[in-house]
């Protein structure tokens, strides 16, 4: 059967500089399996024209340095601004290099320990992606972030660690789209679990406008 639905997924292997997308890409692709999906390394598929194409975007980019260019950067604000969708998991965030992009995203990654397993469970605001998904544990690595508090943003799930407790994944509106961002995705079996598997796709779907 023909799909209706088109994706996209930016990431890096070559020029990753500590997450390369083969592994973790046959899994998001199989998580997502009711979109066409296009994989790329091609930080120009950011811009408005290629963008447009597609009804989600998903980011796995890895250059943590590397700022995206001007046009790269609005192609991919305008995108989400005129009802795109952007799904970015773990180090999908680094298009924090561009305070736009960390704004879009909702919050900027600043460090994490050294992995161990975490317990990720859901927040109480209710949200449509959470239905149907249970929380998980995983070995990973802990992010921790700096929210923006421009952006209104529901959380959706969360983990503790040194008696504190932090978020782990969250969904917003931008403009007339819509941005979700999951921080578990270190490690492939993450992507094995079937409640982070859910997650994905539930998320993706939502910020593709298909819940």
């Amino acid at each position: 059967m023909q799909k209706s639905k088109r994706a996209i997924l930016i990431g890096d292997n070559a020029h990753a500089d500590w997450h390369p997308l083969k592994g973790p890409d046959k899994e998001i692709t199989e998580a997502l399996s009711e979109f066409e999906f296009v994989q790329s390394e091609d930080y120009d598929q950011f811009r408005e024209e290629s963008l447009k194409q597609y009804d989600l975007c998903i980011s796995f980019v890895d250059q943590w340095e590397n700022r995206m260019t001007d046009d790269r950067t609005c192609g991919l604000l305008s995108y989400v601004c005129h009802g795109g969708g952007l799904l970015i998991i773990h180090n999908g965030i680094a298009i924090q290099a561009r305070y736009e992009l960390a704004q879009l995203a909702g919050g900027k990654f600043l460090s994490h320990p050294d992995q161990k397993v975490l317990t990720y469970r859901p927040c109480s605001t209710k949200h449509v992606i959470m239905e149907g998904v249970e929380g998980f544990a995983v070995k990973e690595e802990p992010y921790r972030f700096e929210l923006d508090n421009m952006i209104e943003t529901t959380m959706l799930m969360e983990y503790e660690d040194e008696e504190k407790v932090w978020p782990a994944a969250w969904a917003h509106g931008y403009g007339l789209g819509r941005v979700a961002y999951l921080s578990p995705g270190h490690n492939i079996e993450t992507y094995l679990d079937p409640e982070f598997r859910k997650l994905i796709n539930r998320s993706g779907l939502w910020a593709a406008g298909l819940l």
